[in-house]
């Protein structure tokens, strides 16, 4: 074992697993104390019980628990060499990407949320599709983990990241932003909240503020109508709730009977269909756990879903039969390991720690097609890396 792997691991991200543990127990506390729902769900009358809303938050927890213990495991277990892509080529890569999705957003909509399936003419769909396998946040992501620390450079990023992100009126990408800044600058972080705590305060005050021009932004971008809150509401009932798959869990349990009922409409291999999806493409199963939560709380038109969660999604499997359940609890399992296996090979900067950051969204979500986009661009980076790496360093050590 090398003398640095296992901190990386457990210092750097920390802050951030913690913080989404965190949410999980706040949106539990708050179903007990308001007695409603908070999150997608926000403000339906919650009829749990105690010992029921404890239990959904800790099978809520146990999917960061696991990658964690996995991470750890594997941190016991250097692989001989990493590889570091040089910054310039790092760079490029980024850019030359980064543009390209930003261009395709504006001229043909592609990745806009909530709205219609994309149209573009049939000479440029392979390109669109082949770019589409890339995800702009994971590489984005992966290129502030991967270079030297740079606040420049990294705020480069950043702010390029945000664009794209604004581009397709989403505000998920300020979770990788927050994932790959908090990892790499996790000591800095520390440092300022021991020697400037009231800066620290200071932006935990104006939070809401910042949070609640957000969704006012992002409503407009989406053509919604936006509901004025108060700050509570907006900070524990909408930010809060959104951290955490806890209050879809608990609705799921909730509505136990109806969510039996309208699993029939499932195929049995629908969450392997859904993750080939993010891979190959025009395989997506027609009904999906994600719409049958939407579809059983409004009307749905079928531009948007609300994430069951892990639990949740392995739930509505169990509704379809035990072995489709174990099958999908197996298939998240596997790429889990597969993920957080092929980040080893990572080097530059805390490029290791990529893959467990980055899974901490699709571990909150538990989307079957998040899953296998997140391990189909582990494996384009560790390619490109591998390809492409300095070779001064010869490929690299374990220690480096």
């Amino acid at each position: 074992m090398t003398t640095t792997s296992k901190p990386i691991v457990q210092q750097q991200l920390f802050i951030i697993y913690g913080a989404f543990v965190i949410a999980t127990v706040m949106s539990c506390l708050y179903c007990l104390i308001t007695g409603q729902f908070n999150g997608d769900f926000f403000p339906n009358p919650v009829y749990l019980t105690f010992g029921q809303l404890v239990f959904v938050a800790a099978i809520c927890v146990t999917p960061y628990i696991f990658a964690w213990k996995v991470a750890g495991v594997f941190s016991n277990i250097p692989p001989r060499n990493v590889y570091k892509l040089p910054f310039k080529t790092n760079l490029m890569f980024f850019g030359i990407v980064s543009l390209a999705h930003a261009v395709v957003t504006i001229l043909f909509g592609v990745g806009v949320m909530d709205r219609e399936v994309y149209t573009a003419p049939g000479a440029i769909m392979p390109f669109i599709q082949v770019l589409n396998r890339i995800d702009p946040f994971y590489l984005g992501a992966f290129f502030i983990l991967s270079t030297p620390k740079r606040l420049s450079t990294d705020l480069m990023a950043v702010i390029i990241m945000i664009s794209i992100g604004l581009l397709r009126a989403g505000l998920g990408v300020f979770n990788y932003v927050a994932i790959a800044m908090c990892a790499k600058y996790s000591v800095e972080m520390i440092i300022i909240f021991r020697r400037a705590p009231w800066l620290v305060i200071s932006s935990v005050t104006i939070l809401p503020i910042v949070i609640g021009k957000l969704y006012e932004f992002r409503s407009s971008l989406r053509g919604d109508v936006h509901i004025e809150l108060s700050i509570l509401d907006m900070l524990m009932g909408r930010f809060v709730g959104r951290l955490s798959s806890f209050s879809n869990v608990a609705y799921v349990v909730q509505n136990h009977q109806s969510f039996e009922w309208s699993a029939s409409a499932l195929e049995p291999l629908f969450y392997a269909k859904q993750a080939l999806s993010g891979v190959l493409g025009g395989i997506a199963p027609t009904m999906t756990p994600e719409r049958l939560l939407i579809a059983g709380s409004q009307s749905y038109e079928g531009y948007s879903t609300f994430m069951t969660g892990v639990p949740g999604n392995l739930i509505m499997a169990w509704y379809v039969s035990p072995w489709v359940a174990l099958l999908n609890l197996f298939a998240i399992i596997a790429s889990t390991c597969a993920i957080l296996w092929l980040s080893r090979y990572f080097g530059g900067g805390i490029a290791r720690v990529f893959g467990l950051g980055m899974l901490v969204y699709p571990l909150t979500s538990g989307v079957a097609n998040e899953f296998s986009l997140l391990l189909l661009n582990t494996i384009i980076f560790l390619g490109f890396t591998i390809i492409f790496h300095d070779r001064t360093s010869n490929g690299g050590t374990a220690n480096a």
